[in-house]
């Protein structure tokens, strides 16, 4: 995409996003790996970071939302101490690189996410809740400077909560903090959102029935075939953003 985008653009982009929730919703992360590296292959990284940002708002907030009740508040609030003077320090990061090296740095990051050893299993108390002030400020960097952060926070969320639906809830939760500071990041380094609303709304709009869904069939798909979807899917794009930047 340049800056405006096309019918055909916002198409793939709300049908990514609206697959992207509910794999987020079942799994507790990586949607958000796969929405940015979709946005990225048409928008420079400079405005796919916060597009996507502002689309993950609505879809982690979503699913915070219907997974209200098993939040761990503790190691979310921690999380926040340091996460917008981090997220600060990113956009500015990110405004100081080429656009094809972003998507260089972005694939590079998306194939690591993809065939990285499986997550430690989570174990509840295992770190002290003081420790997620660390998180957040590395959430906050990560989430400006190549556009997720999820993949490298969630163990730590994993071992500061008793069981699964409460790590999906309580890193949904941090999340949607991280991605508002890092909208509010950019708008703050002088990104606007002139020519990606419509693509916003789309995206918002879909990542809301996403999550509904995916709510619907938490617990119900085994989580080795989403792992191999995740897998496959993002190695994909991977592939193809590097593409892009080099051709």
């Amino acid at each position: 995409m340049s800056v405006a985008a096309s019918t055909l653009d916002i198409v793939v982009v709300t049908v990514t996003a609206f697959a992207t929730s509910v794999l987020s919703t079942l799994a507790g992360l990586g949607g958000g790996t796969i929405l940015l590296a979709v946005l990225a292959q048409f928008f420079a990284p400079a405005t796919a970071i916060p597009v996507q940002g502002a689309i993950q708002i609505v879809s982690n907030g979503s699913r915070s939302l219907l997974l209200r009740r098993t939040i761990e508040w503790p190691a979310v609030l921690w999380s926040l101490v340091l996460l917008f003077p981090a997220s600060l320090a990113g956009a500015a990061l990110a405004g100081s690189v080429d656009a094809d090296i972003g998507r260089m740095v972005i694939a590079a990051f998306a194939i690591v996410v993809a065939w990285r050893p499986q997550l430690p299993a989570w174990r509840g108390g295992r770190l002290p809740v003081q420790a997620m002030v660390g998180v957040g400020a590395l959430s906050g960097l990560l989430t400006t400077a190549i556009g997720v952060s999820g993949p490298v926070t969630s163990p730590f969320f994993r071992a500061v909560t008793k069981t699964h639906v409460a790590f999906v809830s309580s890193a949904a939760a941090a999340q949607t903090f991280s991605q508002g500071s890092k909208v509010v990041a950019y708008l703050a380094n002088g990104w606007s959102f002139d020519g990606v609303i419509a693509v916003i709304v789309c995206g918002i709009s879909a990542v809301i029935a996403g999550s509904w869904a995916g709510s619907r069939l938490l617990g119900r798909i085994a989580e080795h075939r989403l792992a191999a979807i995740f897998k496959l899917v993002l190695t994909t794009l991977a592939i193809r953003l590097i593409a892009t930047a080099v051709f």
